[in-house]
C-alpha cells in the first residue's frame, strides 16, 4: 500500500490549501517550472492511476482519504468565516480583458468589499476573473483592477493544452511551457497585492490539464469532480451567478435548478443570468426553468429568486440584499444534503 511519502499530495489535511502551496517551484523565469509543481505532479498521479475509475485500491483510497478531509475543511471555512457565500460560474476560455471578464470581475470585487466570501471553479476565464476581483477589493487605488486586467492581457487566454499528460503519464513539455506563459502575469501580479481579499477556488483534478488560477487565497481541491460540483453549488446560499459559459456550466445551471427544486425547507438560492441575450438566445435556459418551477409550485420564489440582466449594478444589488441570516440558510443548506456532520 503506498504510503504518503510516495504520494505527490498529503491524503489527510486539516485545512485548504492555498494556490502558493499548489504552485510551489513555479518559477516566472523557469517555463519549464510548471511541470514540477504539487498541483501537476498531483494531475499527472490522477491520469496514471486511472482518472475517476482508480485502477487500484490503494489509489482509490487514497483519493477518497483525500477528498473527504478537503470536503470537511471546506465547510468549517466557510462556516468560521460567517459571510454569507455566493459562486460565479462560467467559460474557462472567456479571454483576460473580455466584456464578460472584466463585468465578472467588477462584480466579484464589489461584492467582497460588500461582505461575500466569493466562490468559482477555480480555473482560468470567468473562474478566474471572479478571483481576480475579490483579490482587489481591499485596494486603495480605484483603478487596481483596470491596471491589473492591462497586465494580465499580456497572455489573454489558455493553450488548448486537453493532452498536456498522456494515460502513460508523458508530459507535453510544449504545452506546459504554453501554461507557464498564461500563469506568469497572474503569479507576478499576486505579489504586488498588499491587502489581497479571500476567495475560494473549488477546483478539481478531473479538469487538471486547465491550470489553477493562482489569485485564489484558498482552494478546496477534489479528485472526483461530481464531489465538487455539488459542494461548489450548496456553498453558495446567497446566491450563483451565471456567466457565459457551454457544457460545463449549463451542467451546473440544472445541478442548481435541482437543488432549488429539491431544497425541502432550505432556502432557495438566487439563480442570477447575466448576458440575457446568451442566456434567453445562444442557451436558452429561461422557458424550461419558468416551467419547472412556476408550474411546480415555486413561482413565488422564481419570480423573487431568479432573474436575466445585463446590469452589474442590478446583480450586485441583488445579492447584497441577501446577505441576512447567512449562516443560518448555510446550516439549513448542509442538513437538506445531509452534509451537516462535516463541522463535528
Amino acid at each position: 500500500m503506498s504510503t504518503s511519502e510516495d504520494l505527490p499530495f498529503q491524503p489527510i489535511r486539516s485545512s485548504l490549501y492555498e494556490s502558493a502551496e499548489l504552485m510551489r517551484g513555479f518559477d516566472v523565469g523557469d517555463a519549464t517550472s510548471h511541470g514540477r509543481i504539487p498541483d501537476f505532479l498531483t494531475y499527472i498521479y490522477f491520469v496514471v492511476n486511472g482518472r475517476a475509475t482508480p485502477s487500484s485500491r490503494d489509489a482509490g483510497m487514497m483519493e477518497a482519504l483525500h477528498d473527504n478531509s478537503i470536503l470537511r475543511a471546506m465547510w468549517r471555512f466557510v462556516a468560521e468565516r460567517k459571510q454569507p457565500t455566493a459562486a460565479i460560474m462560467g467559460g474557462h476560455k472567456e479571454p483576460r480583458g473580455s466584456k464578460a471578464y472584466v463585468a465578472v470581475a467588477e462584480i466579484a470585487r464589489r461584492l467582497t468589499k460588500g461582505g461575500y466570501l466569493m466562490a468559482s471553479g477555480g480555473g482560468p476565464g470567468a473562474m478566474e476573473a471572479t478571483h481576480l476581483g475579490a483579490l482587489l477589493a481591499h485596494e486603495d487605488d480605484k483603478d487596481a483592477l483596470q491596471k491589473a486586467i492591462v497586465d494580465l492581457e499580456k497572455c489573454r487566454t489558455l493553450p488548448a493544452s486537453m493532452n498536456i499528460v498522456a494515460p502513460d503519464g508523458k508530459v507535453d513539455d510544449a504545452i506546459v511551457k504554453q501554461v507557464h506563459e498564461w500563469a506568469v502575469p497572474a503569479v507576478q501580479l499576486l505579489g504586488k497585492i498588499e491587502k489581497p481579499g479571500v476567495s475560494l477556488a473549488v477546483p478539481t483534478w478531473h479538469y487538471g490539464h486547465e491550470p489553477l488560477t493562482p489569485l485564489a487565497t484558498h482552494v478546496a481541491k477534489y479528485f472526483l469532480n461530481s464531489i465538487r460540483e455539488d459542494v461548489l453549488l450548496a456553498l453558495a446560499v446567497n446566491g450563483i451567478i451565471f456567466a457565459p459559459g457551454r457544457a460545463g456550466t449549463l451542467q451546473e445551471v440544472f445541478q442548481d435548478a435541482a437543488q432549488n427544486y429539491y431544497r425541502g425547507d432550505g432556502p432557495f438560492s438566487p439563480m442570477i443570468f447575466f448576458d440575457r441575450t446568451f442566456w434567453r438566445e445562444t442557451l436558452p435556459v429561461e422557458n424550461l426553468l419558468e416551467a419547472l418551477f412556476v408550474k411546480n409550485g415555486h413561482g413565488d420564489e422564481y419570480k423573487e429568486k431568479v432573474r436575466f440582466t445585463d446590469d452589474v449594478d442590478e446583480v450586485v444589488g441583488l445579492l447584497l440584499a441577501q446577505k441576512a441570516g447567512s449562516e443560518e440558510r448555510l446550516m439549513s443548506r448542509m442538513e437538506t444534503m445531509g452534509m451537516a456532520d462535516m463541522l463535528v
